[in-house]
């Protein structure tokens, strides 16, 4: 039984037609909390009552990336409100395969358990580039991706980083979380940050909104010899300068989602 589902951007610019990545007639839904109300035959791991976040993927369970735990590259995944037709957490109640059942605290309030999965989004960015906790970071983008970023990097014992965009009261939220906010639209946000940073820039950036333009600021602020993660895939199509990006060797990187271990994680953050 679904008890919170969160609206996730993606849906939003699916449902408008902007991204193409919504179907008219699917059920949408993919961060989603449930009541187990029945379980199938053989299944021990829970029982009735229980309260879950549930892992939003399923592989074919037989390619190489089903086979070491990267269910996200599956080629023929079927992703929860995202890709699987009617197969979606925003109806009364929906299936879903035990495995990706995590269980919450009894007490944890519903609307927060649908939280591991963008903060599982940050985690795994946050793998692609592995930064120490003294190279210092950007995050393009102050959204709820933006703020899994935040908390992943804390929790990691990150010392200085960075969130970048263009609305106050998203900076202003996103400070609790150990950012040092930069609104964009006050001043040159690339040299004030490089201003900050000796002139090197950001070691490492992430970019958390999916525009070509935010994607080009993500380059903007990387330092030589740095990593730009891009997460957001609204733009289909974006363009950045060759011989900067190879002269200065400026690794790209592309995180799609999260693993089993990743929303593992995240659960864990949340209930604590």
């Amino acid at each position: 039984k679904s008890l919170a589902v969160g609206i996730c951007g993606s849906d939003i610019h699916g449902f408008t037609g902007e991204s193409g990545r919504r179907k008219p007639g699917m059920v949408m839904g993919h961060e989603a909390v449930g009541e187990v109300v029945s379980l199938g035959s053989g299944v021990n791991t829970l029982k009735a009552g229980d309260h879950v976040a549930v892992f939003n993927i399923v592989g074919c369970g037989r390619c190489r990336f089903c086979l070491t735990n990267q269910h996200q590259l599956c080629q023929t995944k079927r992703i929860l409100g995202v890709n699987a037709g009617q197969w979606g957490a925003m109806a009364e109640f929906f299936t879903a395969p035990a495995d990706v059942c995590f269980s919450l605290p009894p007490d944890l309030d519903p609307a927060l358990g649908v939280l591991p999965e963008p903060i599982a989004v940050g985690l795994h960015a946050i793998g692609k580039m592995s930064p120490s906790p003294d190279d210092t970071v950007a995050i393009v983008g102050a959204g709820m991706i933006g703020i899994g970023l935040a908390i992943g990097l804390k929790s990691a014992g990150a010392k200085r980083f960075f969130a970048l965009d263009k609305l106050q009261p998203k900076l202003d939220f996103i400070r609790q979380f150990g950012a040092l906010p930069v609104n964009v639209e006050q001043g040159d946000a690339v040299a004030w940050v490089r201003q900050e940073t000796g002139g090197e820039g950001a070691r490492g950036v992430f970019e958390a909104v999916g525009a070509a333009a935010t994607v080009r600021t993500a380059y903007d602020l990387c330092a030589a010899g740095g990593t730009v993660v891009l997460i957001g895939n609204l733009a289909r199509e974006f363009t950045l300068p060759l011989q900067g990006v190879t002269t200065n060797e400026i690794t790209l990187r592309g995180s799609y989602g999260f693993t089993k271990e990743d929303f593992r994680e995240a659960v864990r953050i949340i209930a604590q």
